[in-house]
């Protein structure tokens, strides 16, 4: 073989070579492409889908917080009913006829007395119990006297003794079955739900 054949054939082999290796880097860089354009892809639909998530659940917490709140404004609004009709409740009792408001009266000293208690009557009931409370103590078996009028109270009696001091006035009255007096006005008003 001649010097120049050899030469040919080098440069054919080497020529083949650097062919053979373009060709692979070729294949190499459209894998890696493949390789990095696949890991974009999946990286954008995963940020997507916990964008999604996460709005999701933002609107989930403002739906709860929406409906938490309208709850509250109802609940709120049922409130303000329940009192308005346990203060008219006491607005009623107030107004009942002197014998009657003094015989209510009565009965709740009967049960608190003990013995040697004061009743103080409230100055705003003082024309109307001073002249009926004594007769209405004495039908149901309580031995005391009035012992005069206070401006502590707003309506009512206060019953003083040696260790205790208690109101009995209409307000005094339901504010100690407030819970069974919400339950049946709530009942009556919505069906139980407060």
């Amino acid at each position: 073989m001649a010097l120049a054949d050899i030469l040919k054939r080098i440069d054919r082999d080497a020529e083949d070579e650097a062919n053979d290796v373009l060709l692979t880097a070729e294949r190499e860089a459209q894998r890696l492409h493949a390789e990095a354009e696949a890991t974009v892809v999946a990286d954008h639909e995963r940020e997507v889908a916990h964008a999604q998530a996460v709005a999701q659940d933002d609107a989930r917490t403002r739906i709860a917080g929406a409906r938490l709140r309208g709850r509250d404004r109802v609940l709120g609004e049922k409130r303000v009913l329940i009192d308005r009709v346990l203060h008219r409740s006491v607005e009623s009792i107030e107004k009942l006829a002197d014998d009657r408001y003094a015989t209510l009266h009565a009965r709740e000293v009967a049960r608190a007395t003990r013995g040697g208690e004061r009743i103080l009557v409230a100055e705003a009931d003082g024309p109307r119990l001073n002249a009926t409370l004594p007769a209405a103590l004495a039908a149901v078996g309580v031995d005391a006297e009035l012992s005069g009028t206070t401006g502590d109270i707003a309506h009512g009696v206060l019953l003083q003794g040696e260790r205790m001091r208690m109101e009995i006035s209409p307000a005094a009255m339901v504010d100690a079955r407030r819970a069974e007096l919400e339950a049946l006005v709530s009942k009556h008003l919505f069906g139980g739900d407060v």
